[in-house]
């Protein structure tokens, strides 16, 4: 006597922000995916009564599923089991936008102040850590608690064009750059 097979239905209830247009793809017992929507259902007809592992993939990096992911099911003859999905997902952290400021030139010996660098965050992911790379192989670090300027001063000991890079990173780890020239030069000798 041979058991009737049954039906085994996936549902995927998916909520938060910035939900992945193209969906998800679910498979039964390793077996040829299909697509199925973020919030949607698909049933898989004829499958054999008894134990099948349902498994959700092509979740997008900014969701993640809360259920169990892959889920064990038992399909009742001529009958039908649900398994369900949940996930959410959140905006992707958007790194912060610098300005390192103009190109400069400055004198050997004056302490430079860099005088227009600056910073902003469109997720406002406070505070934030900066490092100023100065270009000759000494660098500074400080934070801030909200967007804006910033402040660093340093010495240059030769006269020569550096790469002034300013490195903001935000309080989720997403990082922007930007960098300047500077050309420091000596003065002129005066002859008498």
């Amino acid at each position: 006597c041979t058991t009737p097979p049954g039906d085994l239905t996936v549902t995927t209830s998916t909520g938060g922000s910035s939900l992945d247009p193209d969906g998800y793809t679910v498979a039964v017992d390793g077996g040829p995916g299909q697509a199925i929507g973020i919030n949607s259902s698909v049933t898989f007809s004829g499958v054999s009564a008894g134990s099948h592992t349902v498994a959700l993939s092509g979740v997008a990096s900014n969701c993640s599923v809360s259920s169990p992911d892959p889920q064990t099911a038992t399909v009742p003859s001529g009958g039908t089991v649900t398994v369900s999905f949940l996930a959410s997902c959140a905006t992707p952290n958007r790194p912060p936008t610098v300005n390192a400021g103009s190109d400069q030139s400055v004198l050997l010996g004056v302490l430079y102040s860099l005088p227009d660098a600056s910073f902003s965050d469109p997720d406002n992911d406070g505070p934030w850590s900066y490092t100023i790379d100065w270009g000759d192989a000494s660098s500074s670090s400080s934070s801030r608690t909200s967007q804006g300027s910033l402040p660093g001063t340093h010495n240059y000991l030769l006269p020569g064009t550096y790469r002034i890079t300013v490195t903001v990173t935000d309080h989720h780890g997403a990082s922007g750059s930007d960098l300047k020239l500077l050309t420091v030069g000596s003065l002129p000798v005066l002859n008498r």
